[in-house]
């Protein structure tokens, strides 16, 4: 009936049918609109709005707010593709409506039906707006299509776009940040980084940065700064996320005078000393460049002494005053009088920096008897440091590894799960990593019955134990030559879910007597062999001969079972000994220390 009329009836007839079918019944309206979108606009004159309003419509309504199935993707896909092709071939405009169907095909797309689309669009010769095609690169980085994500920036910069925008900036380091596979992805970053040079870009601060990241990711530490050297040369003003990855290469190459450099530079572009997180990522740095030295050396305690004169340079001294941490720093800081408190985490790194790089076990101990002093009195600056578990981990951890202090790990803990009544803020509570220090602490000077009874506090207040805590275990029952307790915490990591790792053998090897070790090794072994059968005879009963269970299936299902466990003991056995060589090379034995 619909092909009898002439062409201004059928244009009445078509806008009522499908104004009606829109309002009544979406799967009608589109199955009208798939039956008679080709060539209508040509041959019929109806509206090219019209049909765009209802195609977007549809697509609204079928995309927008729950999955549509792959049927309905592809039925969409198709109509929007015959009608773009009819009318808009070609053109240099697209309606505002049109980018709207194509916003939200690509949005609801998979892989396939993303470059579908896209393949479409560049055959119809279709004109894109810039936030469309800024959502074509999106698209693309996240499916892992570098290729088509760069066709679609150099439209872009065949447009009349500024390149130095927001929009196409962020496009560009989500791009240069895609997940890559690791062994090509520097190679991949690299060459993105030449083509987006070649089509116009010229890098911001916020893409140089992550340039600089992908250059220090990668190892390539040389790079990275001469990156750095070119934004300065230039004039380009670093940011605080500049200042922080660079000074990741000042870690790598140790170089405390690269971040005196960085320090000074960071105040010329008046970073400093406004910006408390990066004065944090100087301190943090200058820390761990001072650990990378031996326990022993002197420049540990220089380390600190340089610590606290950079904190000097812009904070108030008088909270590490009050804590006893302060001590001459080398020369005066020479820099601009301190303009604010200490953020509670600036003085959490100068603590830990102190437990860190200086002092004896019993000044640690007097530290933090002074520390939780404060914390009780809710002291403005030093109390708010309580309210993550760093600190709390730190004390634990450095008081823990001496015989003469690791009795204030249940002092710590107590402080930790049942706070002075006095104290204003919310102490932070154990964590997994808390736990598991305890444990170390324990098992690390011998005190099983303490570290059993951690184990016990975990399981009562539903504490999960991840892999480094059951390792800590396994490493703690073999260091008391327990290779039995050892073995079967081995069984419980595995139980758990987890894979016993390198740190799991290692730990296995403080067990002296080797014998004894594949010894509990096969125990286990076999416990595991007869439950196994047990359970198969309860829930899938062997044939029977004469009532009773054929020889041959018995026989069958115990071998199973054995060669299972014999392949496992030969399978840890084979590991033990890689470690055992690994170990011979590296280190001493008998070190006692834990992985």
């Amino acid at each position: 009936m619909f092909s009898i009329l002439d062409g201004a009836r059928l244009q009445t007839f078509w806008q009522r049918i499908m104004l009606w079918t829109l309002q009544h019944d979406h799967r009608k309206a589109l199955a009208f609109l798939e039956a008679t979108v080709p060539d209508l606009h040509q041959k019929v004159g109806t509206p090219r709005y019209a049909i765009e309003d209802a195609l977007e419509f549809l697509t609204s309504e079928y995309l927008g707010g729950h999955v549509a199935s792959m049927e309905m993707k592809s039925r969409l896909h198709g109509l929007f593709c015959r009608f773009a092709e009819a009318n808009y071939l070609g053109n240099n405009y697209i309606s505002s409506p049109l980018q709207k169907i194509i916003h939200s095909l690509l949005r609801h797309s998979d892989r396939r039906q993303a470059e579908l689309l896209y393949d479409a669009v560049v055959a119809f010769g279709l004109k894109l707006s810039l936030y469309t095609l800024t959502q074509f690169m999106h698209k693309f980085t996240g499916i892992g299509r570098p290729d088509l994500a760069m066709d679609a920036l150099r439209r872009i910069a065949d447009s009349p776009a500024d390149l130095s925008s927001d929009a196409i900036q962020y496009s560009c380091i989500k791009l240069l940040r895609s997940p890559f596979p690791s062994a090509e992805r520097y190679r991949l970053q690299s060459q993105l980084v030449t083509e987006m040079l070649e089509t116009g870009i010229r890098p911001g601060i916020p893409m140089l940065n992550a340039m600089i990241f992908n250059a220090v990711e990668a190892g390539d530490f040389q790079t990275a700064y001469a990156i750095f050297e070119t934004a300065r040369i230039h004039g380009i003003r670093r940011d605080t996320i500049t200042y922080s990855t660079l000074l990741k290469v000042a870690l790598h190459s140790l170089d405390e005078s690269l971040v005196r450099k960085i320090m000074l530079m960071a105040e010329e572009d008046g970073a400093l000393p406004r910006n408390n997180q990066l004065l944090f990522c100087l301190l943090t740095t200058i820390m761990q460049i001072a650990q990378s030295s031996g326990t022993e050396d002197p420049s540990r305690l220089s380390g600190y002494q340089l610590m606290l004169q950079i904190y000097a340079r812009y904070c108030d001294i008088s909270p590490l005053q009050e804590l006893g941490i302060w001590v001459n720093p080398l020369g005066n800081s020479g820099g601009p009088t301190p303009v604010s408190q200490p953020s509670p985490q600036l003085i959490s790194v100068m603590i830990l920096g102190y437990l860190q790089l200086c002092g004896q076990p019993l000044s640690m101990e007097q530290l933090y008897h002074r520390y939780q002093g404060f914390v009780a009195q809710n002291h403005p600056l030093i109390a708010p440091t309580a309210e993550t578990e760093h600190l709390a981990n730190a004390f634990l951890f450095t008081l823990g590894q001496n015989r003469a202090t690791f009795t204030m790990c249940s002092i710590i803990l107590r402080d930790m799960l049942v706070p002075p009544a006095s104290t204003i803020v919310k102490v932070a509570k154990p964590t997994i990593r808390t736990w598991t220090i305890l444990l170390r602490a324990y098992f690390f000077n011998g005190q099983r019955a303490a570290g059993e009874k951690i184990i016990e506090m975990m399981r009562a207040k539903g504490v999960k134990p991840n892999i480094v805590t059951m390792n800590t275990i396994i490493a703690g029952y073999a260091a008391m030559q327990d290779p039995t307790a050892a073995v079967n915490a081995m069984q419980e990591l595995e139980l758990a879910g987890f894979e016993p790792d390198s740190f799991t053998y290692k730990g296995l090897t403080r067990v002296a007597k080797r014998d004894e070790l594949l010894n509990a090794l096969r125990n286990v072994a076999g416990k595991t062999d007869q439950a196994q059968e047990d359970a198969q005879a309860t829930e899938d009963p062997t044939p029977l001969e004469n009532g009773h269970a054929s020889p041959q299936a018995s026989r069958s299902t115990h071998d199973n079972s054995q060669g299972n466990s014999q392949e496992k003991l030969l399978e840890v056995s084979s590991q033990l000994h890689k470690q055992i060589n690994d170990m011979v090379k590296a280190t001493d034995l008998q070190s006692g220390h834990f992985p």
